[in-house]
């Protein structure tokens, strides 16, 4: 049996989820999550499988958010992209006299057939960039690139830009989260460079497929946003080459069909048609013989993360007070154990770091809160 057909029985009726730039960045917020790189493996959907029962979680965009987005992205390509020319002149340092813009969306249907039609036209014209020719464009709008997951083909459109000169190739995003006195939302931003990130992975993969080498794209990504709650924009030169790297390595732990165990080959995803205590009987056997890495930041962007943290609520898990004090408990895997190491229980060898910072504290504890002495 083929990897590909190995992954569609896994998922078997469960709603299919294409991958985009999008899934992919929120991914690598997962990538330790064993569960969640199965379900991206096999594209399950899993925002929908725990809908119509206690642990369904809600996710989608506000629509006047959506709207500003639109009508920030139309100002910055406005009147053939001179307000985005005029970005990159003056904070990238792009010295453009010739302005030569490609815009793939022009004449490529709306379908599947239209994403391979643009790919094929980003592979050449990234060639052309990379080999200088003279017809080679400054700014590509609107480009598809492919790679491969789990042994099969996944088309990913760009909604960002990518600007060249002198045969170097830059990734953009156009983001309408508002840039105030040099200050934004940091989660947000994160969220856009690690988009961007993927963008420059899968540029590079692409070329290094025909041959031409991938460091022709930089580090450095374009992050456009609006000054104030206006639409003036400015842009931001984002480093990303360590967000890069973990894109990569969510490459190389993504299972494929033919290494997944035995026992996770006899599982299926349940199907939405099920009764609500099948799908999460399901599920949650499927999670016990697969593992998960719950954490409170799961609650932004994956669908199991109420039902991880109920899992997690059942056990005590020291994961539920977030990875700051998880940091601090080395080796500790539960809450009660914590408060049992704190009051003197003798700890195992991966216990004893966290087993005298514990002591210590309670030590504090005690002199200050209990007997009152400084």
């Amino acid at each position: 049996m083929t990897p590909k057909k190995h992954l569609t029985e896994l998922r078997g009726a469960a709603p299919e989820k294409r991958p985009t730039v999008r899934v992919l960045a929120a991914a690598m917020a997962h990538n330790d999550c064993a569960f969640a790189r199965l379900a991206l493996a096999s594209r399950t959907d899993l925002d929908k499988l725990c809908e119509g029962t206690y642990f369904a979680v809600e996710f989608g965009q506000d629509p006047q958010a959506f709207q500003r987005g639109h009508m920030f992205e139309t100002f910055v390509k406005d009147k053939d992209y001179a307000m985005l020319i005029k970005l990159l002149r003056e904070h990238a340092g792009f010295s453009i006299t010739d302005v030569r813009i490609r815009n793939l969306h022009s004449g490529a249907p709306p379908n599947e057939r239209g994403l391979r039609q643009r790919a094929t036209e980003t592979r050449q014209l990234l060639k052309k960039i990379v080999m200088r020719a003279k017809d080679a464009p400054n700014i590509v709008d609107g480009a598809v690139l492919t790679c491969t997951i789990a042994g099969q083909t996944a088309y990913f459109e760009a909604d960002g830009l990518a600007a060249a000169t002198d045969g170097r190739i830059h990734v953009g995003e156009v983001k309408s989260f508002p840039f105030t006195d040099g200050r934004c939302d940091n989660d947000k931003l994160g969220a856009t460079c690690e988009q961007a990130a993927w963008y420059v992975l899968l540029v590079r993969r692409t070329l290094a497929d025909m041959g031409l080498p991938p460091d022709a794209v930089s580090d450095d990504g374009f992050i456009i946003l609006p000054m104030g709650v206006g639409l003036t924009p400015t842009l931001l030169v984002k480093n990303l080459a360590s967000r890069v790297r973990r894109a990569e390595e969510l490459f190389a732990s993504t299972p494929s069909g033919a290494a997944l165990p035995a026992s996770v080959q006899n599982l299926r995803f349940p199907a939405m048609d099920a009764d609500e205590t099948t799908r999460l009987d399901t599920l949650e056997s499927m999670m016990d013989d697969v593992g998960t890495s719950y954490r409170p930041d799961c609650l932004q962007d994956c669908g199991m993360s109420r039902l991880c943290r109920a899992r997690a609520q059942e056990v005590g898990s020291a994961a539920l007070c977030g990875s700051a004090v998880v940091r601090w408990l080395p080796g500790v895997r539960t809450l009660d154990r914590t408060v049992a190491l704190a009051a003197g229980a003798p700890p195992a060898p991966s216990e004893i770091h966290a087993a005298h910072a514990l002591a210590r504290a309670k030590g504090l504890f005690d002199r200050v809160l209990t007997r009152g002495q400084l």
